[in-house]
């Protein structure tokens, strides 16, 4: 299920910093907060186990201005907008994640991201659209995965292409359905192919890797690298919606792997 959220301000301009995810999801956990406290603490604490995992299974869109303006960008770190409106796209497949949050924001009309103060003006559902096996996607935020050997200390980021990438992928899909529905996902004869979009990846001149910093300045800052671009999956669509809903790849609950068709 997914929501958007339609913000509002009354200054000239609303500044945020570039690497602004750790915010969102921050202002994410303090709107369920107000519904629940128990429910926000054990979120984010614990999640939904899968053995040694734990996943949130939520995600959400980048903040975007009004008609879909784009961000002036600034050489400080920060971007701007003029425009009076923002949205805010946030998906689970969990109706007592979005039940806890509908429920914060009618709490309070105002909330804060940053140094910015904005009013929540209208909360909206979003239909899904109709999946199938086949679906081509957009990324409305970056796609990320990782491999880990024991012996390593880091984790190897993987991208389109790479041996490994697909495998990861589909594992992190299997997992989280896996948790959404108590058993494991039946394979019969699907195939699973990732195709990115190589017309957008020569315009792009080869460009599609990210890489967004959160908690920039803090003790605890970390790099995060990641794919956008458009791309084709095919697969179960069982699979299909759980990584729409969930988002694809890793680390959904700080703002990755959230697309639109």
């Amino acid at each position: 299920m997914r929501i958007t959220l339609e913000l509002s301000h009354r200054k000239p301009t609303v500044t945020l910093p570039v690497n602004n995810s750790y915010l969102i999801s921050s202002l994410i956990y303090n709107i369920v907060d107000k519904s629940s406290s128990e429910y926000a603490e054990r979120l984010h604490a614990k999640g939904y186990r899968l053995a040694n995992r734990a996943f949130k299974l939520f995600t959400f869109s980048p903040l975007y201005p009004g008609k879909r303006q784009k961000w002036v960008m600034h050489d400080n770190g920060t971007m701007t907008t003029g425009e009076s409106l923002l949205h805010l796209t946030v998906s689970s497949p969990k109706a007592e994640f979005i039940e806890h949050l509908v429920i914060g924001l009618m709490q309070e009309p105002f909330i804060w991201i940053g140094k910015e103060r904005l009013r929540v003006e209208t909360v909206w559902k979003l239909d899904p659209p109709e999946f199938s096996g086949d679906i081509r996607f957009i990324m409305l935020s970056l796609l990320v995965c990782t491999t880990k050997r024991e012996s390593e200390q880091y984790p190897q980021y993987l991208f389109p292409g790479d041996e490994a990438f697909e495998r990861v992928l589909l594992e992190n899909l299997c997992r989280k359905y896996q948790v959404l529905h108590g058993r494991p996902f039946a394979f019969k004869s699907e195939p699973f192919s990732f195709t990115i979009d190589q017309d957008y990846v020569e315009r792009m001149n080869g460009k599609v890797q990210r890489l967004i910093t959160l908690k920039e300045g803090r003790s605890d800052e970390t790099k995060i690298k990641g794919t956008l671009a458009p791309f084709r999956l095919q697969a179960p669509k069982e699979l299909i919606e759980v990584g729409y809903d969930c988002g694809f790849g890793e680390k959904n609950s700080q703002g990755f792997g959230m697309v639109k068709c």
